[in-house]
């Protein structure tokens, strides 16, 4: 690991190369779990059957891989200009292996990115490789907020143990 960071900062543009793609990273991900959080809440109560109080696990499970796939299908564009020196996975990809010789990206900056991408491959081109990041997100964000609100009510009832 230390030979590929050396390696990176000598050949690759010293400190600024360790930090390529932060800029559309971060762009992603702050859309991407306030988009998650807003989802998963107004699906849970969607979930919820009238006079509950809480879903059953299961809802909580459908809940949670709707919310990341949602949240990841609106926010992969961002994901992928991170790939191509932009905002998006597809964009993130791309700018990652700009400097890579012979990948064939050349992009100057986010928009650059976004602007040769969907002149070249149209919008589609923005969503390249969505499939099979959503058979990766929903079920990892249905376990996700699952074991957060299994978690949560554990806690809650010790506390609620604990001033009694």
């Amino acid at each position: 690991m230390w030979g590929t960071l050396k390696f990176m900062y000598k050949t690759e543009g010293g400190l600024p190369a360790l930090y390529r793609g932060i800029l559309p990273t971060v762009a992603g991900v702050a859309p991407y779990v306030g988009l998650n959080f807003m989802t998963y809440e107004f699906v849970r109560k969607y979930l919820t059957p009238e006079g509950d109080k809480d879903p059953s696990s299961w809802r909580k499970l459908v809940a949670g891989a709707i919310s990341g796939g949602f949240a990841q299908t609106c926010t992969y564009p961002l994901y992928n200009m991170r790939s191509y020196a932009i905002n998006s996975d597809v964009l993130r990809r791309r700018f990652q292996i700009n400097t890579m010789s012979g990948m064939g990206f050349k992009y100057t900056s986010m928009w650059d990115a976004v602007t040769i991408i969907i002149k070249q491959e149209g919008v589609r081109g923005m969503y390249k490789g969505i499939l099979p990041n959503l058979l990766k997100v929903a079920p990892s964000m249905a376990s996700n907020w699952l074991s957060f609100e299994l978690t949560r009510d554990f806690l809650k009832g010790l506390d609620d143990d604990d001033q009694s």
